[in-house]
Formats: C-alpha cells, sequence, structure tokens
C-alpha cells in the first residue's frame, strides 16, 4: 500500500516535470525522456527496496530495545520514530509519511510471520 502511495506521487512530479520540460525548444524533448527514464526506476526501486529496508530497520531497533526498561508504551514509541528515521536514513529522500507507512507495514509483515512460526512451531 505504501509502495502504491509513493508511486502515485512520483509518477504525479514526474509527469508535470515532463510536460514543464517538454515544452523547452530542441533539449525539452531529450530531457522529457531522460526524467521519464529517472522516474521508471525511481519508481521500481521504491516499490522493490523500501519494503525489505523497512523490514530491516524494524528488526535493528527491535533488537535495540529487546532489554529496555521503559514502559511499554513509550518504548513502542521510541521504537517506531527511531525505525522510521532509520528507513529515511537508508532510504534518502522518502518522505516521513511513506517511511511511516513502510515502517507500519513491516511491522504487521514481521508479526504475521510471527504468528505463523508460533502456529506451525507446536506440530
Amino acid at each position: 500500500m505504501q509502495a502504491l502511495v509513493a508511486l502515485g506521487a512520483v509518477a504525479l512530479l514526474a509527469g508535470l516535470l515532463v510536460r514543464l520540460v517538454g515544452s523547452i525548444p530542441v533539449v525539452g524533448p531529450v530531457l522529457a525522456g531522460l526524467i521519464r527514464m529517472l522516474a521508471s526506476n525511481y519508481e521500481r526501486w521504491l516499490a522493490e527496496r523500501v519494503p525489505r529496508l523497512a523490514e530491516q530497520a524494524v528488526l535493528a531497533v527491535e533488537e535495540r530495545y529487546r532489554k529496555s526498561d521503559l514502559p511499554p508504551q513509550e518504548r513502542a514509541a521510541r521504537k517506531l520514530e527511531e525505525a522510521i528515521s532509520t528507513l529515511q536514513e537508508l532510504a534518502p529522500g522518502l518522505s516521513r509519511t511513506i517511511a511511516e507507512k513502510a515502517v507500519e507495514a513491516a511491522l504487521a509483515r514481521i508479526r504475521a510471520m510471527g504468528m505463523e512460526q508460533k502456529a506451525g512451531g507446536g506440530k
């Protein structure tokens, strides 16, 4: 879901830039093609890498806070903030909103995998 939001924003921005640059005589069409290519590569990167990077960020933060003495609510808030900032470091230029959604999705996937392992381990 977060990748779709990011892809839509990238496609919209790229479309606007292509229209703007395409109107420049002589070099406009070349620049527009270059912008389309860069936007396409960035969209592919977002779709493929950001979910994996979000999982890495969540797992790294979980490991650091494993034996924390903080109250559960405070620990959860700090872990979320730290995972978001870690993801933004791993994916420069990623907006906070998209990073937050990616981290939340990664948390859901990791929890689901943990539940599957617990259910499968009892057999």
